[in-house]
C-alpha cells in the first residue's frame, strides 16, 4: 500500500469518528440533604464552635458567663435555705405546710443549673426551673395572701431584714422565672457545644462541685429534719418558734486598757457556714483529682 493511500484511509477514519454522535455524559448524582442538627449537639451549624472535651477553655464567652450565672443561682438558693433552716432549727420553729412546698420548689429550681453544669447548657434544663418557679410563686403567694387576710400570724423570728421570709421567697421565685426567660432568649449561652464541667477543668468546676455538695447536705438534712419537727410529714399551717437561739458561740475579747467584752455568734449559722467551707475544700480536691487523672492519660494543661 502506498503512503498516499494510507494517509487517505487515516483521514477518512478520522472524519468518520468526528461525525459519529457523542455519548451523553452521565448526570451527577444529587447531593444528600443535610440532616438538621439540634442546638448544642455535635455537628451543629449554628452557634459558636466548641473546643475539644477535657479542656480548660470555655466553648464560648457566652457559655462561660452562663456557667457562672448558674453557679450563682445555686448560691442564692443555698443562702435562702440557710436562713430557713436557721429559723426552723436555730430558733426552734417548725416549717409550715407552705414552707415545705417552697423549700422543695427551691431545690427543684436548682435542678436546672445542676444539669447545666454537669451535662452542658441545654434549653430543656431551664424548663425544670420554670416549673419549679411557678410552683414556688403559687406557694409563697398563697402564704402572703393568708397573712394579709389575717388568717395567719407572723412570728417575730420569721422576719428577715424587715420582711417575712415568705415574701423573700416570692421575690426569689420571681427572679428565677424572669431569669429563665432571659437565659432562653440569650441563645448564645446554650447554642454552643458544651460538655459540662465533667469535661471542663478550671475554677468554675471547683465552685460548681462545692455548691452542689453544700446544697446536697441541706437536702439530706431537710429530709431528716421535717419529720422530727413536724411529728411526721404534716406540718402546722401557722407555726410558732421557741423565741431563742439554740446555740450561741461567745468569744471573750479585751482591749489594750484591759477592758473586756464578748462577741456572740449564732452557733447554728456558724456550723452551716463551716459546712460551706468544707464543701469548697471538697470541690477543690475533686477538681484537682479529676484533672490529675486526666493528666495521666493525656495533656490537658496545668492544674487550675
Amino acid at each position: 500500500m502506498s503512503f498516499g493511500g494510507l494517509t487517505s484511509e487515516l483521514g477518512a477514519a478520522k472524519n468518520m469518528s468526528q461525525n459519529m454522535p457523542k455519548m451523553p455524559k452521565a448526570p451527577k448524582p444529587p447531593k444528600a440533604p443535610k440532616m438538621p442538627t439540634m442546638p448544642g449537639m455535635p455537628g451543629s451549624s449554628s452557634g459558636d464552635s466548641a473546643p475539644a472535651p477535657d479542656s480548660s477553655l470555655e466553648p464560648s464567652g457566652s457559655v462561660g458567663i452562663a456557667r457562672w450565672l448558674n453557679i450563682w443561682s445555686i448560691m442564692l438558693v443555698i443562702a435562702m435555705m440557710t436562713m430557713t433552716i436557721t429559723q426552723q432549727v436555730g430558733y426552734g420553729m417548725p416549717p409550715s405546710e407552705l414552707g415545705v412546698l417552697q423549700r422543695s420548689a427551691l431545690v427543684g429550681a436548682c435542678l436546672a443549673p445542676i444539669l447545666n453544669l454537669l451535662g452542658g447548657m441545654r434549653p430543656q434544663h431551664y424548663a425544670l426551673a420554670l416549673f419549679a418557679g411557678v410552683v414556688g410563686l403559687a406557694a409563697s403567694g398563697k402564704e402572703i395572701a393568708n397573712h394579709a387576710g389575717a388568717e395567719l400570724s407572723v412570728d417575730p423570728n420569721e422576719i428577715v431584714f424587715g420582711r417575712p421570709f415568705f415574701e423573700w421567697t416570692f421575690v426569689v421565685f420571681m427572679i428565677a422565672v424572669i431569669g429563665v426567660g432571659v437565659m432562653l432568649l440569650w441563645v448564645k449561652s446554650w447554642m454552643a457545644l458544651d460538655y459540662g464541667i465533667v469535661h471542663h477543668w478550671g475554677p468554675s468546676r471547683t465552685w460548681a462541685f462545692a455548691m452542689i455538695i453544700w446544697l446536697g447536705f441541706y437536702v439530706v438534712f431537710t429530709i431528716f429534719q421535717i419529720p422530727v419537727q413536724c411529728d411526721g410529714w404534716v406540718c402546722p399551717a401557722d407555726p410558732t418558734s421557741s423565741g431563742s437561739m439554740g446555740w450561741v458561740f461567745t468569744i471573750g475579747v479585751s482591749d489594750a486598757a484591759g477592758d473586756g467584752g464578748s462577741i456572740s455568734i449564732p452557733g447554728f449559722i456558724t456550723i452551716m457556714l463551716g459546712i460551706g467551707l468544707v464543701s469548697l475544700i471538697a470541690g477543690a480536691i475533686l477538681n484537682a483529682k479529676m484533672t490529675s487523672q486526666k493528666d495521666g492519660t493525656s495533656s490537658v494543661g496545668p492544674d487550675a
